[in-house]
């Protein structure tokens, strides 16, 4: 069961970001705009929960399309910051397909 697995501040986090309902992909044409309109505003929901909770550690934009994101994150370590940029694509057959973000700079490490 999903409640044994998340926290119940992670469970507050996830009821705070809206649903998305529009089941489209790249190839969907409009109903992928509709898609990545509910995509942006979880995104830009989950970004202003962490901020809140001082809990800031990404940033992100994608091209026109929403097909290719980029954008760098970060984690704090003993007073030290390691950031990485932050690359992927949204696969053709997404939402079915996840993304498979990677960290460049960790390629082959």
């Amino acid at each position: 069961q999903i409640s044994k697995i998340m926290d119940d501040s992670t469970k507050k986090t996830v009821a705070a970001i809206p649903l998305l309902t529009e089941k489209a992909g790249p190839r969907d044409g409009e109903q992928w705009i509709k898609r990545l309109k509910e995509e942006y505003a979880a995104l830009i929901r989950y970004v202003e929960i962490n901020k809140q909770q001082d809990n800031d550690w990404f940033k992100l934009e994608s091209n026109p399309l929403g097909t290719s994101w980029f954008g760098k994150c970060w984690y704090i370590h003993n007073f030290m910051k390691y950031e990485f940029d932050l690359e992927f694509d949204i696969p053709a057959t997404y939402p079915n397909t996840a993304p498979e973000p990677t960290l460049p700079e960790l390629d082959g490490n």
